[in-house]
């Protein structure tokens, strides 16, 4: 009877690593073949980067270490996986010299932490001189801290917007426009005067919940971009930069992604595993270079990128 129960026990711990094993082989397929293009799958496809998948492994392959069939796959794939995440999301390269003809901007999703986040925001821009300055989940800023910004720098304009965003230009704010859906996206498009020259500037904000369909939200800004080609798209976007819904914003406009230091990962709190946080510009706007900075009081890295 002892030795019955003990066969009885170790299939079932065998039954039990098996099933991990074929939940991971899913995770795996829907990562990299089915992305998220079907909803709700896609949940499961923001909740599983690729740093969980390299973790899964390793857990897996000390599960089935003495089954080496498996054990050796374990390890190829984990192999793999390494390979694709630091060629993909990984840049070694330093940064170039800039030059005379290059100009920065600042992105920072500042988690609403007003006044503390309003220290790091004039030592950012008394370094970097930045064309503009972009911010979300902005709410906790305060008239005293916008006039504080303004008594700092007083070559710059700045404004709070709707949407709980806020833009500092180093020139002119002309015209805002602000577009949203309750418990989907809300963004900015805001046409400001740079060096004397028109540009136009969209700041989005997608809604975080992880259980909301992103397709529509992203559509909706990819469209609006197109029909009034803004110069800067900044935001946060809660979606992966990988996402199959930015295919087109990958086709039609420049990146700043291929041009960031270190992994590319933005949230949270320096951790690599979402790249959500993101900056787009028009065609003829050559990015040069993304900067990352994490701070304790976001869990966002703020994000300076030079542009020519």
């Amino acid at each position: 009877m002892s030795s019955f129960r003990k066969t009885l026990k170790r299939s079932y711990s065998i039954s039990k690593r098996k099933l991990l094993l074929i939940l991971y082989s899913i995770l795996i397929f829907i990562h990299f073949i089915l992305r998220d293009t079907i909803y709700p799958i896609n949940i499961i496809y923001y909740a599983c980067p690729i740093l969980f998948l390299l973790i899964g492994n390793l857990i897996l392959s000390v599960l089935f270490f003495k089954v080496k069939k498996v054990f050796y796959t374990l390890i190829g794939c984990l192999l793999c996986l390494s390979l694709y995440w630091f060629a993909t999301y990984y840049n070694a390269k330093s940064p170039p010299e800039p030059s005379d003809k290059s100009k920065s901007i600042l992105f920072w999703n500042i988690a609403r932490k007003g006044e503390r986040s309003m220290d790091v925001i004039i030592k950012k821009v008394k370094e970097q001189k930045p064309s503009f300055i972009a911010l979300v989940e902005a709410e906790e800023l305060t008239d005293k801290d916008v006039m504080r910004f303004k008594n700092t720098f007083s070559s710059y304009s700045i404004q709070k917007l709707e949407g709980g965003m806020v833009l500092a230009v180093k020139g002119e704010i002309n015209n805002i426009k602000y577009h949203y859906k309750d418990e989907s996206f809300k963004f900015n498009y805001i046409t400001v005067t740079l060096d004397n020259q028109k540009k136009s500037i969209l700041i989005a904000d997608v809604n975080a919940v992880p259980f909301t369909n992103r397709k529509s939200a992203l559509h909706t800004i990819y469209e609006f971009t197109i029909k009034n080609n803004p110069s800067f798209i900044v935001g946060d976007f809660n979606t992966p930069y990988e996402s199959v819904h930015f295919g087109d914003f990958k086709n039609n406009l420049n990146s700043f992604h291929m041009t960031s230091k270190g992994f590319t990962a933005t949230w949270p709190y320096g951790i690599p595993l979402f790249e959500i946080d993101q900056i787009w510009s028009a065609k003829k706007i050559k990015p040069v270079f993304l900067k990352k900075e994490h701070y304790k009081i976001s869990d966002h890295a703020l994000l300076i990128g030079v542009y020519e």
